[in-house]
């Protein structure tokens, strides 16, 4: 199905010129209708009992958002782009983006550099995975939109594999080669089968794709090194991985690749929940 609708996500930073530029052009590429959506995190109200009345820092926060919207206008130029601007508390935040998100085909964000604040980036591309049903691509700085006719999947057998793995079909070229990334797989019944990875490579087979196992060991660094560097071997132009496998809390904790690949990397990263 192609992309006719995409969001992308933006902070009143400064640091976002180049992530502007990049989801511009990923939406010409695409033939794609473009809204940005600014999130303007406002302080508590105990900071107006600190730092002044309310006013003081709502003119602030009304200048960071006028001044953002025109550096969107500016990247756009003749390019027709709505912004949207979300203006409450983290919470609200949250949740408005997720709403925002389920009328778009796919979210975009920048690398975590590309923010001003970086938790909150965090936050709300969690929010999307987990409330709006639509997946999340994180862009390199100066990424450069082009037909997907190899990519990578981070294949595990689980639920949130498989809906990354329909989301990054969508993206692909038809006969596109999908390398098949089996990180330390072991056989099972519930999961792999007897061989792993070997039965999701038919199934992509019989869609006419040229699917290709490839088994990763971790080594010395993480699982999501591993996948990064497995990808980048073999020539992909983009991994997709199900995100969050496990809860939130117990990756919050022990780390998940998730985690430790939400901030971005060297390759564009296809999320899914």
């Amino acid at each position: 199905m192609p992309i006719r609708d995409l969001l992308a996500v933006v902070d009143t930073g400064e640091q976002d010129g180049q992530f502007l530029e990049d989801a511009i052009a990923f939406a010409a590429f695409h033939d794609a209708r473009l809204s940005f959506v600014v999130l303007s995190a406002m302080p508590a109200e105990t900071y107006a009992l600190t730092m002044g009345p309310p006013y003081v820092f709502l003119d602030d926060y009304a200048e960071a958002v006028s001044a953002k919207e025109a550096r969107i206008a500016k990247a756009a130029g003749a390019a027709h782009i709505e912004v949207r601007t979300i203006s409450d508390q983290p919470a609200v935040i949250f949740s408005k983006a997720a709403v925002y998100a389920r009328y778009a085909d796919l979210v975009l964000f920048g690398p975590r550099s590309a923010y001003e604040h970086p938790p909150i980036r965090r936050e709300t591309i969690e929010s999307i995975l987990f409330a709006s049903g639509r997946p999340v691509l994180v862009l390199p700085q100066g990424h450069r939109p082009g037909a997907v006719d190899h990519l990578a999947i981070g294949w595990n057998a689980t639920r949130e594999a498989t809906l990354a793995l329909r989301e990054a079909k969508a993206l692909a070229e038809p006969g596109a080669k999908i390398d098949v990334l089996v990180l330390n797989g072991k056989p099972s019944e519930k999961g792999h089968g007897s061989e792993p990875g070997a039965d999701i490579a038919r199934h992509l087979a019989r869609h006419g794709f040229d699917a290709n196992v490839v088994a990763l060991s971790r080594g010395d660094g993480s699982d999501a090194e591993a996948l990064i560097r497995g990808a980048r071997e073999h020539g992909a132009a983009m991994l997709a991985l199900g995100a969050y496998g496990h809860s939130r809390l117990r990756e919050m904790i022990l780390g998940g690749v998730t985690r430790d690949l939400i901030d971005g990397a060297e390759i564009p990263l296809l999320f899914a929940h």
